[in-house]
């Protein structure tokens, strides 16, 4: 258990570190009025930034919406959405979510070759402070028959 309990902090560390890398690229290609201050700037809030997606059978694919509301003051603006694996497809909203409205990130998993229970993330780099804004789903596979 002990074992299990390390390798999935060694997966989570070397997760992070390529979304960190994502994160000042992404800081970068801001516009200039979009760029967040002290004063002013946009707040992701999701409705549910964790969610249990029940239980599928191996090779079965699933898809859950997060719904977000801008709480900030200025216009929020996804830059780019990174899952954790290449067995997630993000797709969000593209246009700005102005203060008060809401927006979404979709995620598509395909459960091909997993097996067990499974914790997936994704993270959305928007002109928020910080910059990156993480969801995760959770979901249980069953082999197939």
């Amino acid at each position: 258990m002990k074992y299990f309990i390390a390798l999935c902090f060694l997966c989570l560390l070397s997760c992070t570190n390529k979304q960190k890398e994502a994160r000042n690229s992404t800081e970068e290609s801001i516009p200039m009025e979009l760029r967040p201050s002290v004063e002013k700037h946009p707040v992701m809030k999701f409705d549910q930034p964790v969610v249990y997606l029940g239980k599928i059978t191996e090779g079965d694919s699933i898809s859950y919406t997060f719904h977000f509301k801008n709480e900030g003051n200025m216009p929020l603006k996804i830059l780019t959405v990174n899952a954790s694996c290449g067995c997630t497809t993000p797709k969000w909203s593209k246009e700005l979510v102005m203060p008060g409205k809401k927006g979404f990130i979709k995620v598509s998993f395909d459960s091909k070759g997993k097996e067990g229970k499974v914790q997936k993330t994704v993270t959305a780099y928007c002109n928020t402070m910080p910059s990156d804004n993480m969801v995760a789903f959770k979901v249980e596979i069953d082999r197939k028959k």
